[in-house]
């Protein structure tokens, strides 16, 4: 495989990942999770790369997209009855901010599928394309990104993240105080804290009013109506992916012994559901020390880029062996690349939980003002970023095929 030749001509890669990627969020632009239009966004991206040689599966998964967010309606108005029961009834004011706790944690937090069955099912689908090498498989490697796109934040307005940080920050300090409101008022009046608040309990209560609006915000945070157009989050990952295959497969060569894959997963903005799908079907087959994981996520921001050892929300170790890799692909092809963790959660998250070998580019400010917006269209991303985020992609294959 002629490395130099692919990396001279980068720009026609560049072209084809800003031009792929215009077209997909133009034509096929409201790619909720289980939508249509994902599906024919997975569609299309199989018959890309199919035409360049590559064997294609796509695998059709069960998503209940509304899982991701719908424990904050259940959260809000359970802590907003807490609230109210405080002037009453202790126990019951803790008992409704336990209630108002379970989903926060278990599907907020821990992104877990354990309430999935709760919410109303669609088809979602995952794309795999592997190119395969010419003798023995020595090494394996899949780029991965997600073709579904978010629902946008509201208020629309500039500077909106920092307003849904401090949403959910108040919301949480809310929590604190009105849960140790209800204790001490509960230890006070002694049985099940039975009693007409009075005095300075009734001040207490007044006090904690101030948060009763950062609980009403919170239900009204995300517009279940509005799809980003997804440009950058994540349609640069699949691009640049899809680049890279475009340019093995069309080389006329093959790897000696590299196997390139690219994985493309819908429904990851509902909670990392489709690496959880796939690993669910895939993972016992490429638990072999030879297959790793490069998910690129976010290409947007050269600034930010960076090769992620922790992920979701920094408690996720990703594999060392698989961060140098890629780490010291991107000094060679002179990309400014930092390490570290990130903010949110990426599809590596899923890949490592079953221990598959995973680390994570990304190029996210997650302040910017078209992260989860409608902002994030095509025509604002960096080109040369997404060319730099092709070469790290190149020569991570090219040292993996060296690497013998």
């Amino acid at each position: 495989m002629n490395f130099d030749t692919l990396k001279r001509d980068s720009a026609r890669s560049k072209d084809f990942i800003l031009s792929e990627t215009a077209y997909i969020a133009e034509n096929m632009s409201v790619r909720g999770a289980g939508s249509v239009a994902e599906a024919d966004a997975a569609e299309h991206a199989a018959k890309r790369m199919s035409d360049v040689g590559a064997k294609v599966t796509v695998q059709e998964f069960d998503v209940a997209p509304a899982a991701a967010f719908g424990w904050i309606g259940v959260t809000a108005v359970c802590m907003l009855l807490a609230y109210a029961a405080y002037f009453f009834v202790s126990m019951v004011s803790v008992a409704l901010i336990i209630v108002a706790m379970v989903p926060f944690i278990v599907q907020g937090v821990m992104m877990s599928r354990a309430f999935d069955g709760a919410y109303i099912k669609r088809k979602s689908r995952n794309v795999t394309a592997l190119l395969p090498c010419e003798g023995e498989v020595k090494h394996r490697v899949f780029f991965t990104a997600h073709l579904d796109a978010a629902h946008v934040f509201r208020p629309r307005m500039k500077g909106r993240m920092k307003f849904v940080i401090a949403v959910a920050a108040l919301s949480l300090v809310g929590v604190a105080y009105l849960f140790a409101a209800d204790i001490a008022r509960w230890a006070y009046l002694g049985s099940v804290g039975t009693g007409l608040a009075a005095d300075e309990w009734m001040i207490v209560g007044l006090v904690g009013i101030v948060f009763v609006p950062v609980w009403t915000a919170a239900l009204f945070l995300i517009d279940g109506k509005t799809v980003s157009p997804g440009a950058g989050d994540d349609l640069s990952g699949c691009t640049v992916a899809m680049a890279l295959m475009k340019a093995l497969g069309e080389s006329g060569e093959k790897l000696a012994h590299t196997e390139v894959g690219v994985i493309l997963t819908g429904s990851e903005e509902c909670g990392l559901r489709g690496s959880m799908a796939w690993c669910d079907e895939y993972a016992d087959t490429y638990r072999d020390g030879k297959t790793l994981f490069v998910t690129l996520d976010t290409l947007r921001d050269a600034d930010k880029l960076k090769v992620q050892n922790r992920d979701f929300n920094g408690m996720k170790k990703l594999d060392k062996d698989v961060v140098s890799l890629v780490s010291a692909a991107a000094a060679k092809v002179g990309a400014e690349c930092g390490k570290g963790g990130g903010f949110g959660a990426t599809d590596a998250a899923s890949f490592a939980a079953v221990g598959l070998k995973a680390a994570c580019v990304t190029a996210l400010d997650p302040m910017s003002d078209a992260y989860h917006t409608e902002l994030d269209h095509a025509d604002s991303l960096d080109g040369e970023l997404l060319e730099k985020c092709f070469l790290i992609a190149l020569q991570t294959v090219e040292d993996l095929e060296s690497a013998d």
